[in-house]
C-alpha cells in the first residue's frame, strides 16, 4: 500500500512538473511576443524560400547573394499587395458618403421603431447616442494619437523580419549542424540520421505548407475577383484580396471575408438581390475551398486534426492575437513532425493528427 502511494505521488509531481513547464512557455510565449512573432514569421519565411535559394546557388550564386535575391522579390510582392490595397481603399472612398446616407437612414427608422414600441423619444435617443459618439470620439482621438508609432512600428517589425530571414537563409547551415551537434552529445550517434530525416522534414513540410497556403490565396483572390466583378461589386479587387488573406486563417477567416463583403453590399445596395448573390458565390467557393483547394494543396503536408486545428487557434488567438491564430498551426505542423519521427512521442502525433 505504502509502495502504491509512493508511486501514485511520483505520478502525480510529474505531472505537475510537465504542467508547471508548459504553463511557463506559455507565459513566456505571451510576454516576449514582440521578439518571438517577428522570429517564427522569419524562421517559416526562411523555410518557404529554402527551395529557392538552392536554385540560385545552383546556378553559381553566392548563398547570401541568393538569399538576398528571395527575400527581396518576396519583399517586393508584399509591397505591391499592400499598394493595390491602399490604392483601391482611397479609391473607395467617393462610396463612403452613400454609406453614410444609408445609415443614417437606417438610424432614423431604427429610432421611430424604438419610439413606437418602447416610449423612448427620438429626442431621447439622440442625446444618448450623442452622448456616446461624444465618448467614441474621445477613444479614437487617444487611438489616432498612437497611429504614427504603430505605423513606425509595423515599418520596423517589416525590417526586422527581412533581416532575419536573410540572415537565416544564410546561416542555415550552421543552424543545422548545431542541432545534429546537440543530438550526438545527448543522444548519441545512433539517433543522428534520424535528427537529420527529422530537421529535412520539418523544413520540407513547413515550406510545402506555407507555399500552399500562398497558392490558396492567389487562387481564392483570383476567384473571388472574377466572381465580384461578374455579380458587378464595385472594388472588387480590393474585397477580393481582403477575403483571400483573411483565409488564412482556418474556419473562421472564410466566414469572416464572405461577412465583409456581404456587409458591404448591404450597405451600397437598395436591394437584398446583390447582398444573396454575393452571399450564395462565397458559400459556394469556400465549400470548394475546405473539400478541394485546401486538402489538395495544403491539406497534405500538416495533417492535423480539425479539434486540436480549433484548439490551437484560440490558443494562438489568446497567446499572440491574430498573429497567433495564423503562427501557431505550422508550428502544431512542425510539433506532430517532431512527435511522428520519435517513437516515445509517436502516440502524441496520433492523437492530434488526422490520419
Amino acid at each position: 500500500m505504502e509502495q502504491q502511494n509512493r508511486r501514485t505521488f511520483t505520478a502525480l509531481g510529474g505531472f505537475n512538473k510537465v504542467l508547471l513547464f508548459v504553463v511557463l512557455v506559455f507565459l513566456v510565449m505571451h510576454y516576449a511576443q514582440t521578439f518571438l512573432i517577428p522570429v517564427v514569421t522569419s524562421a517559416l519565411l526562411a523555410m518557404l524560400l529554402v527551395p529557392v535559394c538552392r536554385k540560385l546557388e545552383s546556378w553559381k550564386l553566392s548563398r547570401a547573394l541568393s538569399a538576398a535575391l528571395a527575400v527581396l522579390v518576396t519583399l517586393s510582392v508584399v509591397i505591391g499587395v499592400i499598394y493595390v490595397l491602399i490604392h483601391e481603399l482611397v479609391l473607395m472612398g467617393k462610396d463612403l458618403t452613400a454609406i453614410g446616407d444609408r445609415l443614417t437612414l437606417a438610424l432614423e427608422k431604427v429610432q421611430v421603431y424604438v419610439s413606437e414600441h418602447f416610449r423612448v423619444s427620438v429626442a431621447r435617443q439622440r442625446a444618448y447616442l450623442q452622448e456616446q459618439i461624444l465618448t467614441w470620439t474621445n477613444v479614437a482621438g487617444k487611438q489616432l494619437g498612437g497611429l504614427f508609432f504603430s505605423i513606425i512600428s509595423i515599418l520596423g517589425n517589416l525590417l526586422i523580419i527581412t533581416v532575419y530571414t536573410v540572415l537565416m537563409l544564410i546561416y542555415r547551415g550552421r543552424v543545422k549542424r548545431f542541432v545534429l551537434k546537440l543530438v550526438h552529445r545527448y543522444a548519441g550517434d545512433e539517433n543522428l540520421s534520424n535528427a537529420q530525416h527529422i530537421v529535412e522534414k520539418i523544413t520540407m513540410v513547413s515550406s510545402r505548407y506555407v507555399a500552399g497556403v500562398f497558392s490558396v490565396v492567389l487562387i481564392l483572390s483570383v476567384t473571388y475577383f472574377l466572381g465580384l466583378t461578374i455579380i458587378g461589386v464595385e472594388n472588387a479587387l480590393f474585397f477580393a484580396i481582403i477575403a483571400a488573406l483573411i483565409n488564412i486563417i482556418p474556419y473562421i477567416g472564410s466566414v469572416a471575408g464572405g461577412a465583409i463583403v456581404v456587409a458591404y453590399t448591404l450597405l451600397t445596395r437598395d436591394t437584398l438581390a446583390v447582398p444573396i448573390i454575393v452571399t450564395i458565390f462565397f458559400t459556394v467557393v469556400q465549400q470548394l475551398d475546405s473539400y478541394v483547394l485546401t486538402p489538395k494543396i495544403t491539406g497534405g503536408q500538416v495533417q492535423l486534426s480539425p479539434l486540436f486545428t480549433i484548439m490551437v487557434l484560440l490558443l494562438g488567438g489568446m497567446v499572440w492575437g491574430a498573429a497567433g491564430m495564423i503562427l501557431f498551426i505550422p508550428i502544431l505542423g512542425v510539433v506532430k513532425v517532431v512527435f511522428d519521427n520519435v517513437e516515445s512521442l509517436k502516440p502524441y502525433g496520433y492523437l492530434i493528427g488526422d490520419k
